[in-house]
């Protein structure tokens, strides 16, 4: 009757690899129910193990399987080995992690901190003005920013983590990087700018905070 317990349970979902359903999940749900008489959560998201790039399961007994955070996070940022782990990822199934995997998310972080530097550069110091499209080319990276952001929310709230990293991926490098930073560069609409800065790196936060 703890006020944590009242606070805190049931909770909505639980999430924990594949290989302990039985083991932890399975009895927790019995315990707790025979226990308090309430489900402790809705909803179970399972996710798959990470194995090497070569498959092999990751072992404290085989030193050279293990990616270790303290190691990759100096070297190419916790973002990227966020955006490497969530890359490819679905309920259920394994997933290879190696460098390679880390570095090529390292380079679509430094895409991010260019396309920054690019409209901070741009828009420099003076106040945040409302935007408004002004020509074809606004309008529609505005339409591709809704969509994506649509798209990108419902994965999310449907736990389909990997699908919203490819959306978000494609949106920041085919659409806004590579198609709409560079024609902008002719007559930029810094307000545009500034805003579509803002929202990606909010559409960005929940795999890099």
């Amino acid at each position: 009757r703890s006020q944590d317990f009242q606070t805190y349970h049931p909770t909505s979902v639980m999430e924990t690899g594949w290989d302990i359903l039985f083991f932890w999940v399975a009895r927790m749900i019995l315990a707790t129910t025979y226990v308090t008489e309430q489900i402790p959560f809705k909803q179970v998201y399972l996710h798959g193990l990470v194995r090497t790039e070569h498959g092999k399961k990751m072992s404290k007994s085989n030193p050279e399987t293990i990616i270790d955070p303290l190691e990759v996070i100096p070297q190419y940022g916790t973002d990227a080995l966020r955006f490497a782990l969530v890359q490819n990822m679905s309920a259920g199934n394994d997933q290879r992690m190696g460098r390679s995997k880390i570095i090529a998310n390292r380079n679509f972080c430094n895409k991010i901190w260019n396309i920054a530097r690019y409209i901070e550069g741009v828009v420099g110091e003076q106040g945040r003005a409302k935007p408004e499209p002004d020509g074809p080319a606004d309008h529609w990276i505005l339409d591709k920013l809704r969509t994506n952001q649509q798209r990108v929310t419902a994965d999310l709230d449907n736990f389909h983590f990997s699908d919203a990293y490819d959306k978000l991926y494609h949106f920041v490098w085919d659409d806004l990087a590579d198609w709409y930073v560079e024609a902008s560069k002719t007559t930029p609409n810094q307000p545009l700018l500034a805003y579509l800065l803002e929202q990606t790196l909010l559409l960005t936060h929940p795999f890099a905070p």
